[in-house]
């Protein structure tokens, strides 16, 4: 299980960069980032090298952020990478609730992050782990990527 941290952003112009400043101000690297908004608010979604810091870092600033269990799966970086992970969860009735992914710079392969409903996700670990077509990353597994 990977932790990701969600902050939630008013829409206003040097938000993000705050956010941003403050985990670099604390030494934290971001290994991936996706943003998602709405007229009113963002929500910043990240995996960090140092998730306790990064929260610890984020808190003292006043920024609202939480935690979320999420899997980091390693598929080869090709056409078909990810549908191999969709049919995998599909085949067994588990939805994705969001995904996004980033290209480490010492692998050629992709790392998808996903999240699917709490309920499913033992399942999820156990289909992954079983599958030779993907790679379910652990923590240091994946900030080693």
């Amino acid at each position: 299980m990977i932790r990701q941290v969600s902050v939630f952003m008013q829409n206003q112009e040097g938000r993000l960069g705050r956010v941003l400043r403050t985990l670099a101000d604390a030494g934290v690297n971001i290994r991936s980032l996706t943003i998602a908004e709405t007229a009113d608010f963002g929500l910043l979604r990240l995996i960090l090298q140092d998730t306790d810091a990064g929260m610890a870092a984020l808190k003292k600033a006043g920024f609202m952020a939480n935690e979320t269990k999420v899997l980091a799966v390693e598929v080869p970086d090709e056409p078909g990478g990810m549908a191999d992970i969709v049919e995998v969860l599909g085949g067994a009735d588990i939805s994705v609730s969001y995904a996004y992914s980033f290209l480490p710079k010492n692998t050629d392969n992709a790392i998808i992050i996903l999240k699917v409903p709490e309920e499913d996700r033992e399942k999820a670990i156990d289909l992954f782990t079983g599958d030779d077509r993907t790679n379910l990353l652990a923590r240091d597994e994946l900030l080693t990527r």
